[in-house]
């Protein structure tokens, strides 16, 4: 970062503590990339990252009589941004007392710990059937939480039994594609819980 940048960047930073919308917009315009970035590598969600990058401006916004003393930014915003979305995470999880069946090994972990990774999970789990089209979510859902078969499900949305199998082998594949990267969040997540 060029001298002239850097106190480009201060000058912003002390406007902002007086108040100011425009030096505020100027940060957000340069910034919100670098938040969405941090948010899509940690929750490989592009949801929760836009939902990350108006969170975490939000707090900056909050918190602008204190933008002055910020001497780096980038990093202010980086740890800020890092924080606030393994709280997000925490939080979310702390709001479902949905069960789960996976089950973390090897970990040295508590069970209150092991229960919000738990919660995590089927909060995330939740937020991807949700993407799904309506009637494979509708099907998915009978099958996976109300244990009907394939030929009930049928009689009850009056399809065939082959269209429900077509609607859950499609609706599995998404959602296991989906999940997929979040088995990596569960253990980095632990890894930062316990430092």
């Amino acid at each position: 970062m060029s001298l002239n940048s850097s106190f480009d960047e201060n000058k912003l930073l002390h406007e902002l503590s007086q108040g100011s919308e425009l030096a505020f917009t100027e940060l957000y315009n340069r910034y919100k990339n670098l938040v969405y970035g941090t948010a899509l590598k940690i929750t490989k969600s592009k949801v929760l990252a836009e939902e990350a990058v108006q969170d975490v401006f939000l707090k900056i916004w909050q918190n602008q009589e204190k933008a002055a003393e910020i001497t780096n930014f980038e990093n202010y915003l980086f740890i800020i941004s890092r924080n606030h979305i393994f709280d997000m995470i925490k939080k979310t999880a702390r709001e479902t007392n949905l069960a789960s069946d996976i089950t973390y090994k090897n970990i040295a972990a508590d069970d209150t710990d092991t229960a919000i990774k738990d919660d995590q999970y089927n909060v995330i789990l939740n937020q991807i059937i949700e993407q799904l089209p309506p009637q494979q979510q509708k099907i998915y859902k009978m099958a996976k939480m109300e244990g009907l078969s394939h030929q009930k499900i049928g009689e009850n949305l009056g399809i065939s039994t082959e269209t429900v199998k077509k609607h859950m082998a499609q609706a599995l594949k998404f959602v296991r594609f989906k999940i997929s990267p979040y088995m990596n969040l569960f253990m980095s997540l632990f890894l930062f819980s316990s430092i």
